[in-house]
């Protein structure tokens, strides 16, 4: 990485970083699938709905999980065949959908979650709390400045 006089980053390095991101993402997502058993999306699902007692409307899930709704109805439809979970329309108000975690759903996250643990506590634990709290706050800015120039529907800038 080559820093300018006045300490800025060249474009190219800074693509870099961002490529760096995108390979460290997918090494981390098929490794937490190696080492858990279930893709990331399915099992942030499952656990989302484990924390909630087992169940939870479609658009409670949504939000928290901060996901599109329709990726999310494929992921369902998914568990739904693995008989991982049942959905309902709500009794009280047809327009909600309810999702509620089945026996064997519940088998497989506390399965899974002496795993999930294991895996996050040897990826991170070597790395000092500093630098967990300062890729944290890259992150959190990154993903901010995402939000931001998507809203604002700004054309790409012709140097990138």
């Amino acid at each position: 990485m080559i820093l300018r006089e006045d300490n800025s980053m060249e474009e190219q390095d800074r693509i870099a970083v961002v490529q760096q991101f995108g390979r460290t993402y997918r090494a981390f997502m098929s490794a937490f699938e190696s080492q858990v058993g279930q893709p990331m999306p399915r099992w942030r699902i499952l656990l989302a709905l484990h924390e909630q007692s087992g169940e939870s409307s479609q658009k409670k899930l949504v939000e928290r999980l901060r996901v599109d709704p329709g990726a999310l109805t494929r992921q369902l439809k998914a568990l739904e065949a693995l008989g991982w979970i049942a959905r309902s329309v709500d009794p009280r108000d047809n327009r909600i959908s309810n999702v509620v975690l089945t026996p064997d759903g519940r088998a497989v996250i506390e399965a899974g979650l002496p795993r999930r643990n294991a895996f996050l506590h040897d990826t991170m634990a070597s790395l000092p709390d500093d630098a967990i709290a300062a890729l944290s706050d890259a992150l959190r800015m990154l993903e901010q400045r995402i939000q931001e120039v998507a809203a604002s529907g700004a054309a790409p800038s012709e140097d990138a």
